[in-house]
């Protein structure tokens, strides 16, 4: 069962990072397609990595840490933010804007800080 559940946060962890940096990429530059999704392809694998790692309850480097919680977070703000006001307010034609400037920002700030405070607690634990 836990084998299961591994795979599928880390699945599920992987496909958020991959459409937060996709559509950022998309919104904010002129990258080709290929290159904006080898871009997203490339950070969406460690913080998969790093979501496997964080349910196994294994150590892992403070560095990936903190770039893995940041992206996941901020991955995860921006869903909300991006996708949330087309669900519950869909009269308004600036709604994703929240998940563009304010809810990815927020959640990158609070995943750095977040996959600080975790990897040195598990230094702490040795």
């Amino acid at each position: 069962m836990i084998q299961i559940l591994k795979i599928i946060v880390s699945a599920l962890m992987f496909l958020t990072v991959l459409f937060f940096i996709k559509t950022i990429l998309t919104i904010t530059t002129a990258f080709s397609a290929w290159l904006g999704t080898a871009f997203s392809f490339a950070c969406a694998v460690p913080a998969a990595w790093f979501t496997w790692q964080l349910v196994s309850g294994k150590k892992t480097n403070t560095l990936l840490a903190v770039i893995s919680g940041a992206l996941i977070l901020g991955g995860l703000f921006f869903t909300l933010g991006f996708l949330g006001p087309m669900v519950f307010a869909k009269d308004t034609n600036q709604g994703p804007l929240i998940g563009i400037f304010i809810a990815a920002p927020l959640g990158v700030i609070a995943g750095a800080i977040a996959g600080y405070v975790y990897a040195t607690k598990q230094r702490v634990g040795d």
